[in-house]
Protein backbone atom coordinates (compact mmCIF):
# COMPACT_ATOMS: atom_id res chain seq x y z
CA UNK A 1 0.00 0.00 0.00
CA UNK A 2 3.07 2.30 0.93
CA UNK A 3 4.18 1.59 -2.56
CA UNK A 4 0.90 2.86 -4.23
CA UNK A 5 1.26 6.20 -2.35
CA UNK A 6 4.87 6.52 -3.17
CA UNK A 7 3.56 5.85 -7.12
CA UNK A 8 0.94 8.51 -6.69
CA UNK A 9 3.05 11.03 -5.38
CA UNK A 10 5.75 10.71 -8.23
CA UNK A 11 2.68 10.38 -10.77
CA UNK A 12 1.13 14.05 -9.45
CA UNK A 13 4.62 15.63 -8.64
CA UNK A 14 4.23 19.26 -10.22
CA UNK A 15 7.56 18.47 -12.00
CA UNK A 16 5.70 16.55 -14.76
CA UNK A 17 2.56 17.89 -16.78
CA UNK A 18 0.01 15.33 -15.42
CA UNK A 19 0.81 17.27 -12.16
CA UNK A 20 0.50 20.64 -13.40
CA UNK A 21 -2.82 19.67 -15.12
CA UNK A 22 -3.96 17.92 -11.37
CA UNK A 23 -3.05 21.00 -9.69
CA UNK A 24 -4.58 23.69 -12.12
CA UNK A 25 -7.92 21.15 -12.04
CA UNK A 26 -7.77 21.32 -8.47
CA UNK A 27 -7.11 25.28 -8.26
CA UNK A 28 -10.40 25.40 -10.55
CA UNK A 29 -12.46 23.35 -8.16
CA UNK A 30 -11.82 25.06 -5.38
CA UNK A 31 -11.90 28.24 -6.33
CA UNK A 32 -15.56 27.67 -7.63
CA UNK A 33 -16.44 26.88 -4.09
CA UNK A 34 -14.54 30.32 -2.97
CA UNK A 35 -11.71 32.38 -4.34
CA UNK A 36 -10.14 32.41 -1.00
CA UNK A 37 -9.46 28.34 -0.96
CA UNK A 38 -8.43 28.87 -4.93
CA UNK A 39 -5.88 31.44 -3.73
CA UNK A 40 -5.13 29.00 -0.79
CA UNK A 41 -4.47 26.23 -3.13
CA UNK A 42 -2.09 28.19 -5.14
CA UNK A 43 0.01 29.56 -2.22
CA UNK A 44 0.30 25.90 -0.49
CA UNK A 45 1.78 25.36 -4.00
CA UNK A 46 4.43 27.54 -4.49
CA UNK A 47 5.48 26.60 -0.93
CA UNK A 48 5.99 23.24 -1.83
CA UNK A 49 7.86 24.03 -4.95
CA UNK A 50 10.05 26.48 -3.54
CA UNK A 51 13.35 24.69 -2.77
CA UNK A 52 14.91 27.53 -0.77
CA UNK A 53 17.02 26.75 2.30
CA UNK A 54 18.31 29.76 4.47
CA UNK A 55 21.14 29.32 6.13
CA UNK A 56 24.52 28.76 5.68
CA UNK A 57 25.33 26.16 3.13
CA UNK A 58 27.35 28.68 1.04
CA UNK A 59 29.80 28.95 3.55
CA UNK A 60 33.14 27.78 1.70
CA UNK A 61 32.25 31.08 -0.92
CA UNK A 62 31.26 33.53 1.36
CA UNK A 63 35.15 32.66 2.82
CA UNK A 64 36.73 33.59 -0.48
CA UNK A 65 37.65 37.27 -0.69
CA UNK A 66 36.59 38.33 -4.51
CA UNK A 67 40.54 38.97 -4.99
CA UNK A 68 40.77 35.11 -4.24
CA UNK A 69 38.10 34.34 -6.45
CA UNK A 70 39.52 36.18 -9.37
CA UNK A 71 42.86 34.24 -8.72
CA UNK A 72 41.21 30.83 -9.03
CA UNK A 73 39.17 31.93 -12.43
CA UNK A 74 42.23 33.87 -14.07
CA UNK A 75 45.37 32.30 -12.77
CA UNK A 76 47.26 28.98 -13.94
CA UNK A 77 50.34 29.31 -11.66
CA UNK A 78 51.64 32.33 -11.69
CA UNK A 79 50.71 33.28 -14.68
CA UNK A 80 47.51 35.68 -15.40
CA UNK A 81 45.50 34.20 -18.04
CA UNK A 82 42.95 35.63 -20.98
CA UNK A 83 41.48 33.05 -23.46
CA UNK A 84 44.38 30.53 -22.92
CA UNK A 85 47.12 33.53 -23.41
CA UNK A 86 49.14 34.78 -20.96
CA UNK A 87 48.38 38.13 -19.95
CA UNK A 88 51.57 40.41 -19.87
CA UNK A 89 51.92 42.99 -17.38
CA UNK A 90 51.89 45.75 -19.73
CA UNK A 91 48.75 44.91 -21.37
CA UNK A 92 47.07 43.86 -17.51
CA UNK A 93 44.85 47.00 -17.59
CA UNK A 94 43.52 46.31 -21.24
CA UNK A 95 42.75 43.05 -20.40
CA UNK A 96 41.28 43.27 -17.21
CA UNK A 97 39.86 47.21 -16.58
CA UNK A 98 37.92 46.34 -13.82
CA UNK A 99 41.13 45.61 -11.89
CA UNK A 100 42.53 48.75 -9.88
CA UNK A 101 46.14 48.14 -7.87
CA UNK A 102 46.46 49.45 -4.34
CA UNK A 103 50.17 50.71 -4.01
CA UNK A 104 51.87 49.73 -7.59
CA UNK A 105 51.09 47.16 -10.07
CA UNK A 106 52.28 43.63 -9.47
CA UNK A 107 51.16 40.44 -10.69
CA UNK A 108 47.71 39.59 -9.65
CA UNK A 109 48.29 36.37 -8.97
CA UNK A 110 50.88 36.92 -6.44
CA UNK A 111 49.28 36.66 -2.93
CA UNK A 112 51.26 40.03 -2.13
CA UNK A 113 49.89 41.62 -4.73
CA UNK A 114 46.76 43.97 -3.43
CA UNK A 115 44.40 45.07 -5.79
CA UNK A 116 40.69 45.85 -5.88
CA UNK A 117 38.03 44.61 -8.63
CA UNK A 118 35.66 47.35 -9.41
CA UNK A 119 32.25 45.72 -10.78
CA UNK A 120 30.58 47.22 -13.66
CA UNK A 121 27.85 48.90 -11.47
CA UNK A 122 29.83 50.72 -9.90
CA UNK A 123 31.82 51.64 -12.67
CA UNK A 124 29.09 53.34 -14.42
CA UNK A 125 28.09 55.07 -11.51
CA UNK A 126 31.37 57.00 -11.75
CA UNK A 127 31.27 57.38 -14.92
CA UNK A 128 27.47 58.98 -14.54
CA UNK A 129 29.01 61.08 -11.53
CA UNK A 130 31.72 62.17 -13.79
CA UNK A 131 29.62 63.44 -16.33
CA UNK A 132 28.85 67.08 -17.09
CA UNK A 133 25.34 68.48 -16.00
CA UNK A 134 23.05 70.71 -17.34
CA UNK A 135 23.39 74.01 -15.32
CA UNK A 136 19.87 74.62 -16.31
CA UNK A 137 19.37 71.50 -14.01
CA UNK A 138 20.48 73.09 -11.12
CA UNK A 139 18.18 75.21 -8.90
CA UNK A 140 19.81 78.29 -7.83
CA UNK A 141 18.71 80.86 -5.16
CA UNK A 142 19.60 83.81 -6.77
CA UNK A 143 19.38 85.80 -3.45
CA UNK A 144 21.57 83.80 -1.63
CA UNK A 145 24.70 84.08 -4.44
CA UNK A 146 24.31 87.37 -4.33
CA UNK A 147 24.50 87.92 -0.41
CA UNK A 148 27.55 85.90 -0.94
CA UNK A 149 29.13 87.97 -3.62
CA UNK A 150 28.51 91.39 -1.45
Amino acid sequence: MFLIYIRMFQLFNLDTTLGKIVLIILIIIASHFHILFGIAIVLIAISLTEDIIEGMEDKESSKQSPQDTFRKNNCEGNFLMKDNEIVTPDIIKKSFPNLTFSDKECNPCDVDCKFEIIDSEERITNEDNLKAQDSNSIPIDREQVIKKNN
